[in-house]
């Protein structure tokens, strides 16, 4: 008996939030179903790697999410290879691929929203409107189920869509613990960053972009460097070169000069986190559905220290060792604090956000809509 036939799509497979997960759940799907990816931007550092691990890539350029053209050719995609389930992320993937796989007659049509805030995502708010508008009527002609990383995501989604409660579903986001695994000595890892190795290192990773609190974090460093010299600060992600250069130059001026490390985007990141001793996740609610980096840090153990949202309320209840903070607080008393909290069992939140769980609630998400 031939496996049913999945199909993922979306932007790009390069190294994000969204691609990471795609990256170590997808793989583990295999057994039971004949995994496919299908990226309309461009294709990314995952491209080769995934056909390695079972995964078939494909390539469908699109213009636009409406460029009608692209569309029929992701649904020529999608019958040649008779897609029982298009699972599509993200605003774009959404409306362009559930449009596709309509058209291809796809039996199970699952669409993925990843955070509340940069989901519809135009400047203006009368194109944000029409953003909305025009994904509720996609869903709510052609989507069998809209799948949600959070409560919260689902909860806003639902009073801005208006689409009835049958139709959502929570699938929390899991990590791939065995995979994360560090191969350089936090030590030696420290030496390469010119960072003294007395120093508490606090670690920040994401994309140096609105919204993800990297300003915040600027702000926090430079006045907590101005009160204590046992900290250093290790920032991990991408930006545009002139930016970093720009961050880097601030920064050089706060404390000893050599507190404050920019790495640029790096794959490796479990090597950081090894290194670190306090996560700090500082993400405006808005902007994120369940953050991965949250999750990884937690695998790790390591105390966080986060600004509040109800996401990562979600994963305190799993992990405790996690400290919430208000945009006034003192950055000495709050880091001290946040790095006192003790060690924590691990085996709750590892059961809930392991990739391994994930993996199995998205199988049996999958087949209960193929046994409709």
């Amino acid at each position: 008996m031939s496996k049913p036939v999945l199909f993922r799509v979306t932007n790009n497979l390069n190294i994000g939030g969204v691609q990471r997960r795609m990256r170590s759940v997808l793989p583990l799907l295999t057994d039971d179903f004949d995994v496919h990816v299908v990226t309309y931007k461009d294709k990314g550092v995952f491209w080769d790697e995934l056909p390695e691990l079972g995964v078939q890539t494909h390539f469908v350029k699109l213009k636009g999410k409406w460029d009608l053209g692209g569309i029929r050719r992701m649904s020529q995609l999608f019958r040649e290879y008779r897609a029982d389930i298009v699972h599509t992320h993200s605003l774009g993937g959404n409306i362009s691929g559930i449009l596709a796989a309509a058209m291809a007659g796809v039996p199970v049509r699952i669409g993925q929203v990843h955070s509340r805030g940069l989901h519809w995502y135009a400047k203006r708010p009368l194109h944000r409107w029409k953003q909305k508008v025009e994904e509720s009527i996609i869903h709510k002609l052609f989507t069998d189920k809209v799948v949600h990383v959070s409560q919260e995501s689902l909860e806003f989604y639902a009073q801005q869509t208006g689409l009835p409660a049958d139709k959502l579903a929570v699938l929390h986001n899991g990590v791939d613990f065995n995979a994360m695994l560090p191969d350089i000595d936090p030590r030696a890892l420290k030496e390469s960053l010119g960072i003294a190795p007395d120093k508490i290192c606090i670690g920040f990773l994401g994309r140096l972009e609105k919204g993800k609190g990297v300003e915040f974090c600027m702000r926090f460093a430079r006045t907590l460097l101005s009160q204590s010299d046992k900290f250093a600060f290790v920032i991990v992600g991408g930006a545009p070169e002139d930016k970093l250069e720009a961050m880097r130059k601030e920064a050089s001026s706060w404390g000893d000069g050599k507190s404050v490390c920019f790495t640029g985007e790096r794959k490796d990141v479990a090597n950081f986190y090894n290194m670190f001793n306090l996560f700090m996740f500082l993400s405006e609610a808005q902007w994120e559905g369940m953050p991965g980096v949250v999750l990884e840090a937690c695998s790790f153990g390591l105390p966080v220290l986060a600004r509040e949202t109800r996401p990562v309320r979600e994963i305190a209840g799993y992990y405790p060792r996690i400290t919430f903070m208000e945009d006034t607080a003192d950055p000495l008393t709050i880091t001290e604090q946040a790095l006192r909290l003790p060690p924590v069992d691990q085996h709750g939140f590892r059961s809930r956000f392991s990739v391994q769980a994930m993996a199995e609630r998205t199988k049996e998400l999958y087949l209960s809509m193929l046994n409709r």
